[in-house]
């Protein structure tokens, strides 16, 4: 938040520049095996958040197994405004949060470079999720907060350019499935999503 904040006052009189982007609202609901459904925020959320765009959509494959699929993008993180990550938010609706690490996705990529995610295990009373997410800004996928931060600030000075999103991936780990099972499923839906999202969040 801090160099949100200087961005907001060191630079307030440089032009931003905003690439060109599709909306979510053609996101694609068939990949491959995925059929997704989507759905909405409540009005409190992206009030809060207050993000350019959103989707978020359930994705089913043809074993019957679901991926919720979400994605928070900023046309500009000035002025106080810029994506939040999961590790804030998702302790604050009651889940426990735990098994946090940055594996490599096989076989995933984005602007060339391979994607890394982080993983990490939710629980909340019975109910057992599996996450992933990254932060995909401006052509470099992010994992680490602090380092969000500090490619904000840099491409803003060099680039005139604030633009990102934050992309998360959740499946369910409950009714004796395993943990590989899920990570799997998260895997393959990202081998699938990551080369659609070219057209919505510019590189």
């Amino acid at each position: 938040m801090v160099a949100v904040a200087v961005l907001s006052t060191a630079l307030p009189n440089r032009v931003e520049v905003a690439p060109q982007r599709d909306a979510f609202s053609s996101f694609p609901l068939q990949i491959g095996e995925w059929q997704g459904q989507g759905g909405h925020l409540d009005q409190i959320y992206i009030d809060t958040l207050k993000f350019t765009d959103y989707i978020i959509t359930d994705y089913t494959n043809r074993n019957h197994q679901a991926v919720n699929f979400y994605v928070a993008y900023y046309a500009s993180q000035r002025k106080g405004v810029s994506a939040h990550s999961p590790r804030s938010c998702i302790p604050g609706d009651g889940w426990v949060m735990s098994a946090l690490t940055q594996p490599e996705i096989a076989g995933a990529s984005v602007n060339g470079h391979p994607l890394r995610v982080n993983r990490v295990v939710i629980q909340k009373g019975d109910d057992k999720e599996l996450v992933y997410y990254w932060f995909q800004q401006r052509g470099r996928v992010i994992t680490n907060e602090y380092m969000v931060k500090v490619w904000l600030f840099w491409d803003a000075l060099t680039r005139n350019r604030t633009d990102g999103a934050m992309i998360r991936l959740t499946t369910s780990v409950n009714g004796g499935q395993s943990m590989q099972a899920a990570d799997e499923r998260l895997a393959n839906f990202a081998r699938a999503i990551t080369p659609q999202l070219q057209a919505y969040v510019p590189n």
